[in-house]
């Protein structure tokens, strides 16, 4: 007999016991690795005396006067707000996120499954974390967010802590930002139950409750399958999910309150904790966010009275790019990022192949369907995906450095400015500035992204940017406007002479939208207009007097298709519950069809994120877009 019956029949479900013992091990070693990153604050012996800017403004530090933020119930300690400050000064810090030395376990591991300390202070993008306890802040940094200092509810806190950390500077001194996290010696109120607020902190940070439970539900169904499975080694199993929280918190700043009794009952207390995260009482916090749902469900509901034609231009017999009239169905699909009601049809040109949306959303159609996308109820959401495209940006901005040395740079459709955040650290003599439709585009400015903000369509401020831009960029933004060749002309009008125009599309050709079809990510029905090729875009240019000096195809992969994949489809079948939306009634059936959903994602996510890293840019053919740099000559 082998080793867990592997070879037998069932062997691999015999299996199942240490394949589920070791992940959950080696998850725990992961955890671990970035727990004991975190610095320590060290108690100064004879630290100085201070009064907070709240109160006067002698706690000064190389940013000026300080001030402290805290949970509702928080107490620290004079010597603790003595070393936290000190620790602020020494470290060039705007913003320091204090964590208790005892968090509770759960909220620790919280903590380290959504930060990773060793990055944390480096990353321009990164999110805000902390442990919701308490946070150092520079006064001046509190007036540009509009922060008062004081005393916050959980989820309060967590929209602080997201945003005080995209307020933060460049540090004065060395790398990074002037952002971190720190450990520091006090204790939390030991009455507080571990997991209250819980569901407020994360979904202020942007964290799907439903999702973050999801994972937990997902190991602890392992845990319980590996035990049904072979009971004499399904206990190994039940004993690593139990010494899990001990290797987590070995040898790291941490020492949970309740680690020994988390440990011992943790296949009683896993359950418990769920519920008491999906049903503590509401939070101030969330009641706001209740209030804004029901009204956006009243707006959403009228609008759907009034029904979906009227969202909709006539359909055309001709194609928008070349004029022919030999036009074919290319796809059919849902809305496949928000689950919004409509159908959309893609056609394709059958001369010139471009392919675009027919019949084409009009301005009141556009606004329906961006909707709470990128701002409104999905603005957190949104945030949370342009903060993983770091690299992503990073390779656009090396594109166009390996070429020129632009003074003044405008991206248009820029959003809150997280590629030129990005773009600065490559190019550190450019100014940026960005324009966009969304009212992000002036947060881009007060948080010190964009030097500049222009809200409004491109076309219609040509007259007032009129040759003042080294260059123009466009990334993933034509596909989304009525008119591309409207939106091309515009950037001709204000380069330069010798000025260039970069652009990035989703690339119609990738292998990746033949074999995944409508649930490729670069479809992303209903909002992309027009897909367009590298060859009629380079004619297009062309015809502008834009000379094409570099384009890449393999290096501009966005390797995300089979992620994007998964979450469409998960959209489609078990949408969120609380969208507005959403039919009336069934929310219960909605909800479990919905954890149902996140469980079964987890471990297909797991798969398609390294496969979407490692194996799809292998494939010829698979790059799922394209950049062009052009260059607008003299004369």
């Amino acid at each position: 007999m082998t080793p867990f019956g592997v070879g037998e029949p069932g062997g691999w479900l015999s299996a199942l016991p240490l394949l589920v013992g070791t992940g959950l091990v080696l998850n725990a070693l992961r955890l671990r690795h970035r727990l004991s990153a975190l610095p320590r604050v060290s108690p100064a012996e004879r630290a100085e005396p201070l009064r907070w800017a709240a109160d006067s403004r002698e706690a000064e530090g190389p940013y000026g006067p300080y001030a402290m933020l805290t949970a509702a119930n928080a107490v620290l300690s004079g010597q603790a707000r003595r070393a936290a400050l000190a620790h602020a000064r020494e470290h060039d810090l705007q913003v320091l996120d204090l964590i208790p030395a005892d968090l509770p376990v759960e909220r620790a591991l919280d903590l380290a499954r959504h930060v990773d300390p060793r990055t944390y202070r480096l990353d321009p993008l990164a999110l805000g974390r902390g442990a919701g306890f308490a946070t150092v802040v520079a006064s001046g940094l509190l007036g540009r967010a509009g922060v008062r200092p004081g005393g916050l509810e959980p989820g309060e806190y967590g929209a602080v802590t997201v945003k005080l950390r995209q307020y933060a500077q460049p540090c004065r001194q060395g790398e990074g930002y002037a952002a971190d996290l720190a450990v520091v010696p006090c204790h939390t109120t030991p009455r507080a139950p571990a997991c209250r607020g819980r569901r407020a902190w994360l979904g202020s940070l942007g964290v799907s409750p439903l999702a973050a439970l999801g994972g937990s539900v997902l190991s602890y169904g392992l845990v319980w399958l590996a035990l049904a499975a072979d009971v004499a080694w399904g206990v190994l199993a039940v004993a690593a999910y139990c010494v899990a929280p001990y290797v987590t918190f070995a040898g790291t700043p941490l020492s949970p309150r309740d680690l020994h009794r988390t440990a011992l009952l943790r296949l009683v207390q896993t359950p418990w904790n769920w519920w008491r995260t999906l049903y503590d009482p509401l939070t101030e916090w969330e009641l706001r966010q209740t209030r804004l749902l029901a009204k956006a469900r009243e707006g959403y509901r009228d609008d759907l009275a009034e029904g979906l034609e009227r969202f909709f231009e006539p359909r055309r017999g001709d194609c928008p790019w070349c004029g022919a009239r030999s036009l074919a169905t290319h796809l059919v699909s849902r809305d496949v990022v928000q689950a919004k009601p409509g159908r959309f049809t893609l056609d394709r040109c059958e001369e010139c192949q471009h392919i675009f949306q027919n019949p084409q959303l009009n301005e009141a159609g556009l606004e329906y369907y961006y909707r709470d996308t990128y701002d409104g109820l999905g603005a957190m959401t949104s945030e949370r995906l342009f903060a993983t495209q770091g690299d992503s940006y990073k390779a656009r901005a090396e594109m166009a450095a390996a070429h020129l040395s632009p003074r003044m740079w405008l991206d248009v459709g820029a959003g809150h400015g997280h590629f030129c955040q990005i773009a600065r650290t490559v190019m550190p003599d450019t100014v940026f500035d960005g324009l966009d439709l969304s009212q992000g585009v002036r947060e881009g400015k007060q948080r010190g992204w964009l030097r500049r903000a222009y809200r409004g369509r491109f076309p219609e401020l040509v007259d007032e940017l009129a040759g003042r831009y080294d260059v123009v960029s466009m990334f993933h933004y034509l596909e989304h406007t009525p008119d591309p060749f409207a939106e091309l002309d515009a950037a001709v009008k204000i380069l330069v002479p010798g000025g260039h125009l970069l652009v990035e599309l989703p690339d119609p050709a990738s292998r990746s939208g033949r074999l995944l079809g409508r649930r490729w990510g670069a479809w992303m029905q209903p909002q992309h207009l027009h897909m367009i090729s590298m060859g009629n875009l380079e004619d297009a240019l062309a015809a502008r007097g834009l000379r094409v000096v570099a384009r890449e195809r393999r290096g501009a992969h966005q390797r995300h298709d089979l992620v994007f994949s998964v979450l469409t489809t998960l959209t489609a079948l078990a949408p969120s519950p609380s969208r507005p939306w959403a039919p009336p009634g069934r929310t219960a059936a909605a909800r479990i069809r919905r954890v149902a959903g996140l469980v079964l994602a987890v471990p297909l996510l797991a798969v398609a994120a390294p496969l979407d890293r490692l194996v799809l840019p292998l494939i010829p053919g698979a790059s799922d877009a394209y950049r062009v740099l052009a260059r607008k000559d003299e004369g």
